[in-house]
């Protein structure tokens, strides 16, 4: 680390202020605050020591507002699903896995499966899991973290029965009661935060210390100055504490139920929490899951989704687009097609869960992806209008109606524009365009929506300039655009990836400005073009990359 007493940054563009404009020319700082910015030809002072950046670029500090930190420090400890092509694929690495470590009957996983994009989007079942693993704990997580694949020594393990559950539906189940081998939402994360607990056991504070040490590494790398994990329980709060005074990154996390991320925290999570200096005291529920999505569209986009997937199945002489589409438990609503996935089908008890922590002063952080959703937070915010204020997660999809509503809630927008080249068929496919709008930052925008912009790392991207930049041009995998007219400039996407996230953890941020605090990041180039990379962070006047 350097620490820096006093220097001048010359030749420089600069992403300056709030609203951001770029100047080229020179930065002083002393200590840990910007001194002055100044155009070139204007004087910025004299100092001893000076730095020419010879055209490099001056960015505010990168603020990741929704990153699950904590599982992508562990993800060095999973195997990779990502390759996986098909049931043969994950049948073959679950058995070389267990036959490979087979003295011990510890848990084997692996993370970032995504068997909607198999060729036959068919995961295997349980007695095939079961086959594979040899008696083991197997846990296959899903790259969206909300389902995975599981052995039934792993439901074992973590206490998994349908009965337990708020939602039975969590654990796919054939016609007879006999599990499926897939579990979802409350069932995925009781196994995880098992598995997870298991493994920590065999590690000594010094190891799992630095684990963590090492993420916070590579977010300094990619100019990431603070990070929020969006929800862990207090025994991972103990863990990212300790960590925390060990690393210039200012790490901050949401409350969570112990027992599992996806469900509801009560009164002896909150009296069991620990809350880091670095942000207001924050809390997390979830609303509705990932694809398991409480949303509703127009009727004409669900006879544009069943005529593409016709059409998808004809040419892969297949029925697969088809069973993709009809395992949505789409129904009839108001005149509407709506996927009845809801967390809180009752606005009551979500009321009350959510006053206990907004009467303590919590920040409420809610994971809402789909409009229905996203309507009911904007109730919630409304009815308690929490003192430390909200953030809302995701809003994948919104229509002018739902854009109007949520305007009036006063929350910020946390949204992942990441996601664009990996979903953008997914989206198209289910006939949402034009009806309802994937990411609607521009609409946002012109309603004075307070957006941040933020990965959901490791579900998403974690490079923050990435995001960034599918946020100012919409670029899909093949080169085209997802819903244009919902791109936002460059500025406003780079103040939305450092300022936003400071407001969607409910701190005040003015961007580079003389007296706010030096944390910048230097970039070799245009921090929008795909080849520019982060070459300095800076922290509080200290350099940390």
């Amino acid at each position: 680390m350097e620490d820096c007493q006093g220097m001048v940054f010359r030749n420089a563009t600069i992403w300056a202020g709030s609203p951001i404009r770029k100047i080229q020319g020179t930065m002083r700082i002393r200590d840990s605050r910007i001194i002055s910015i100044a155009g070139n030809g204007e004087s910025a002072g004299d100092d001893s020591r000076c730095l020419d950046l010879a055209g490099r670029h001056i960015i505010p500090g990168l603020i990741d507002a929704h990153r699950h930190f904590f599982i992508s420090a562990l993800t060095a400890r999973h195997g990779d699903a990502s390759g996986w092509k098909s049931k043969a694929d994950a049948l073959e690495a679950i058995d070389e896995a267990c036959r490979t470590d087979g003295s011990n009957n510890g848990w084997v996983f692996f993370s970032r499966m995504d068997y909607s994009t198999w060729k036959r989007p068919t995961p295997p079942g349980l007695r095939e899991i079961d086959a594979a693993a040899r008696g083991r704990p197997v846990f296959v997580t899903d790259i969206t973290l909300h389902r995975a694949l599981a052995s039934t020594e792993a439901m074992r393990r973590a206490g998994l029965r349908r009965e337990i559950l708020r939602f039975s539906g969590d654990i796919d189940v054939r016609r007879n009661g006999e599990p499926k081998g897939t579990v979802w939402e409350e069932a995925h994360g009781r196994i995880m935060f098992t598995m997870y607990r298991d493994m920590l056991q065999g590690l000594s504070k010094e190891e799992k210390r630095e684990m963590i040490l090492q993420e916070a590494k590579r977010c300094l790398q990619m100019g990431i100055t603070h990070v929020h994990d969006p929800g862990v329980p207090s025994d991972v709060q103990q863990q990212l504490d300790d960590a925390r005074s060990h690393t210039p990154l200012k790490i901050s996390w949401a409350v969570t139920s112990r027992g599992c991320l996806y469900n509801p925290p009560d009164s002896d999570d909150e009296a069991a929490a620990i809350h880091s200096p670095h942000a207001p005291k924050s809390v997390k529920f979830f609303l509705d899951g990932a694809h398991r999505t409480a949303a509703d569209m127009p009727v004409v986009a669900g006879i544009k989704a069943m005529v593409r997937a016709v059409r998808d199945s004809a040419v892969r002489m297949s029925t697969d687009p088809l069973k993709l589409l009809f395992e949505q438990k789409i129904v009839l609503k108001d005149g509407r097609l709506a996927l009845p996935y809801q967390r809180f089908a009752d606005d009551r008890e979500l009321l009350d869960r959510a006053s206990l922590f907004a009467d303590r002063g919590y920040r409420l952080v809610i994971h809402a992806l789909g409009n229905i959703a996203a309507l009911q937070a904007a109730r919630l915010i409304n009815t308690l209008k929490p003192s430390g204020g909200a953030s809302v997660e995701h809003l994948l999809v919104m229509d002018e109606r739902d854009l109007d509503v949520f305007a009036g809630c006063a929350s910020v927008a946390s949204i992942q524009p990441g996601f664009i080249p990996g979903y953008a068929d997914t989206i198209e496919r289910m006939g949402s365009l034009p009806y309802l709008k994937p990411f609607a930052l521009q609409s946002m925008k012109k309603r004075g929506i307070p957006i941040c912009i933020s990965s959901d790392g490791p579900c998403g991207p974690d490079d923050p300039l990435f995001n960034a930049r599918r946020a100012a041009d919409r670029l899909k995998a093949d080169g085209s655009m997802l819903d244009p007219g919902e791109m936002i400039s460059q500025e406003d996407a780079l103040a939305a990836a450092s300022i936003g996230g400071s407001l969607s953890m409910g701190i005040g941020n003015n961007g580079l400005c003389p007296g706010a605090p030096a944390t910048f990041c230097v970039v070799d180039g245009d921090p929008f073009s795909d080849s520019s990379r982060v070459e300095q962070t800076w922290i509080d006047g200290v350099r940390v990359y």
